[in-house]
């Protein structure tokens, strides 16, 4: 909203002195038309004429070059303001795809965190299970391996009743034994998927504060992102409106000269007021007409002032008769 006010403002320091004097030159002319009536102009009031005249034109041509410059300048900053609303626009959408990928990134993460939370607490029930029959297994192994022993002894004493007692004895530890390498490889095996996701969850667990902190950067920056298309789109909208303003004002002041311009070609030799009456009307009624854009340049005391004497002025200029035209012709 600040450009915009700097815009009006540059506009009205920019326009006002040429245009006041231009009206003034308008209503300097307007007198001399109003004073010399349909008749003859006398050299004086001729030369005095063709001086307001010239001075109407330039100073409105002057105040016309300064309304066009604003306006390019204008049309620059809604060119340069569609740009970066371009630029952010696509920030935005590449800051949106990136917030995805890193929610889903993190949702993944925490999937695979649950899912290896499972395994381990499955695992951790199987290495308790497991170890109770490794310890099973092995007083069992100790058992059959003690039996052995005493039958081992006894066939040395009672070798019916020991060698059978040992062999059948060692039988059963040879057994056991294998029951006790069975279990020990599956609990070794239970270990090392601990130890595997156990690795893996802490790998998961450090990438999850860094996927988080990434999340709340990109969310962070795309909430910047966010206010500023916002601002801009409110700037474009207020731009837009001064810089419609600002082409009615220099429309008015393009017609304003063209009208000053049409009476200075038609004054060039002439040295009766009849013939150029209507077109004093006309650049006068143009120089006091009101509409959009106009409150830009109807600003001050002393413009209106101007424009009130050309108001008060203009009905005191009398209508030509055909008859003093074609005298004039």
């Amino acid at each position: 909203m600040e450009d915009c006010e700097v815009h009006e403002r540059d506009c009205k320091e920019a326009i006002y002195p040429s245009f006041l004097r231009g009206i003034s030159s308008i209503l300097s002319l307007l007198e001399l038309a109003v004073s010399a009536g349909t008749g003859d102009l006398s050299e004086a009031e001729s030369k005095q004429f063709k001086i307001e005249i010239e001075s109407a034109q330039r100073e409105i041509l002057s105040a016309e070059e300064a309304a066009s410059r604003i306006v390019d300048g204008i049309d620059t900053s809604c060119e340069k303001l569609m740009v970066q609303h371009g630029k952010l626009s696509t920030e935005q959408k590449e800051l949106q795809k990136c917030l995805k990928c890193t929610q889903d990134q993190l949702a993944e993460v925490q999937d695979q965190r649950k899912r290896i939370e499972g395994q381990l607490q499955a695992a951790a029930v199987s290495r308790k299970q497991m170890e109770q029959t490794l310890r099973g297994s092995r007083a069992k192994k100790g058992e059959k391996q003690t039996g052995r022993d005493i039958g081992i002894g006894l066939s040395f004493v009672i070798p019916c009743i020991g060698i059978p007692m040992a062999v059948a004895f060692e039988k059963e530890r040879l057994y056991r034994k294998s029951e006790v390498d069975i279990a020990l490889e599956d609990l070794s095996h239970v270990k090392a998927s601990i130890t595997k996701d156990e690795e893996e969850m802490e790998k998961l667990n450090s990438q999850f504060p860094e996927l988080e902190k990434k999340r709340e950067k990109t969310a962070e920056s795309l909430s910047v992102v966010k206010a500023e298309l916002l601002k801009i789109k409110k700037s474009r909208g207020a731009l837009a409106n001064v810089q419609c303003k600002l082409k009615y004002c220099y429309q008015h002041l393009s017609a304003l000269h063209g009208r000053v311009s049409a009476l200075k070609a038609q004054a060039q030799h002439m040295y009766s007021m009849a013939p150029l009456i209507p077109f004093v009307r006309e650049t006068c009624a143009q120089a006091q007409l009101q509409g959009p854009g106009t409150e830009l340049l109807m600003t001050g005391s002393q413009i209106h002032k101007v424009i009130e004497g050309v108001r008060i002025m203009l009905p005191k200029l009398k209508e030509p008769n055909l008859s003093d035209i074609a005298s004039y012709m």
